[in-house]
């Protein structure tokens, strides 16, 4: 710690090894913000597959990351954490790369989203395991608010520089963009040596009783993660019709949360994180039944910066009481985690599926995220 202090950066996040996670994740968040938003309306708007192929290749992508969430673990704790995060960058170069040649060469959606599922559940895995190892108890909430408040300002500008660049040159340099920052964020990762630290996994511990109370409540928050990453940001190009429009949504989205993640992750951990997050639970649900309701440009606007004020107080205290947690076996109490966000990402889409109505994923998504209170 000593012997950066002239550096801010290195001041704001004192542990080196957490600091070159914190620099390869925001570069990666940032590359991969360029293009998520988006790619739904890629497969749906410009190659014309139906809705419901589209909910099909984000299925086949939770299925697959919840059947590998378990051997990413395995494989974290037998190569090092670093390695895992590493192997998920080609995977993920592999999917943009296919993406790009889609329009020309039809290859299977399934064989794309698998890519997408494998390449995050090995990210996930690597990161959440270097974070509960290298993050301290006591400031949990505050080192929690910056990992996720940096990884938000770098996902603020993705949408808003993605939205121009589809807007003028169309998806073919976003794509490359993507790629190029995805390869650099994979440099940073190896300036300090591979920690070993062995981490015990059994998958006999997925049928852990403990393990289930919280799988309520991942469930919840993966339904969140599609209705915020596929639902909405395609309800709303129908109204918005442009792709800039949709960029300065995710732009206004993750600027103001990133704020309030940090303030309130500082604020969490001399208050009670499960008091703040009863208060907010009430109002993030509201959030999501306002979102289904929307028919203009502005209840879009104004519904994201409701949504972004609920959201941002609730990540921080929830993300610090998941890292609390998990510090007893964090192998098994992440890849349950993950298989659970991955079950309720798949309920969400077949009800969607089933209803035919993106609005109504809005609603369930409401419902489900009561489920918060549980935790």
């Amino acid at each position: 710690m000593h012997h950066h202090n002239e550096n801010f950066l290195w001041r704001f996040f004192p542990h080196k090894e957490l600091t070159q996670v914190y620099i390869s994740s925001a570069i990666r968040n940032f590359a991969i913000s360029l293009i998520s938003l988006f790619v739904p309306l890629y497969l749906y708007k410009e190659l014309g597959y139906p809705l419901e192929q589209v909910l099909y290749f984000f299925i086949f992508y939770a299925v697959v990351f919840a059947i590998l969430s378990p051997l990413a673990a395995k494989f974290s704790a037998r190569y090092g954490l670093k390695h895992a995060v590493l192997v998920s960058v080609p995977l993920y170069l592999l999917f943009v790369l296919l993406l790009y040649f889609l329009p020309v060469v039809k290859i299977p959606l399934m064989v794309i989203s698998g890519l997408l599922g494998a390449s995050q559940a090995f990210y996930w895995m690597g990161m959440h395991l270097v974070f509960t190892r290298a993050s301290d108890h006591k400031h949990r909430g505050e080192e929690f608010g910056k990992r996720k408040s940096v990884s938000i300002l770098a996902a603020m500008f993705g949408p808003l520089i993605g939205g121009i660049l589809i807007k003028y040159t169309g998806f073919k340099s976003v794509f490359i963009l993507t790629s190029l920052l995805l390869f650099s964020s994979a440099l940073f990762l190896f300036l300090s040596k591979e920690n070993h630290v062995r981490y015990h996994f059994s998958i006999r511990s997925l049928i852990d009783k403990r393990q289930w109370r919280n799988a309520l409540f991942f469930t919840a928050r993966g339904s969140q993660v599609i209705a915020s990453g596929v639902i909405w940001p395609m309800s709303i190009f129908l109204i918005l019709d442009d792709y800039l429009s949709l960029g300065l949504v995710g732009f206004f989205l993750s600027g103001i949360s990133a704020v309030l993640v940090f303030f309130i992750g500082k604020y969490s951990d001399h208050y009670s994180k499960r008091k703040i997050v009863r208060w907010v639970a009430g109002f993030e649900s509201v959030s999501w039944f306002i979102r289904a309701a929307v028919t203009t440009v502005g209840h879009v606007f104004g519904a994201t910066i409701f949504g972004a004020f609920t959201f941002g107080v609730i990540e921080a205290p929830l993300g610090a009481m998941e890292y609390d947690k998990a510090k007893e076996n964090p192998a098994n109490y992440f890849v349950n985690r993950e298989i659970f966000l991955c079950f309720g990402r798949i309920l969400l889409l077949i009800f969607v599926l089933m209803a035919d109505s993106l609005s109504g994923g809005l609603i369930f998504n409401g419902f489900a995220n009561l489920m918060v209170l549980l935790f």
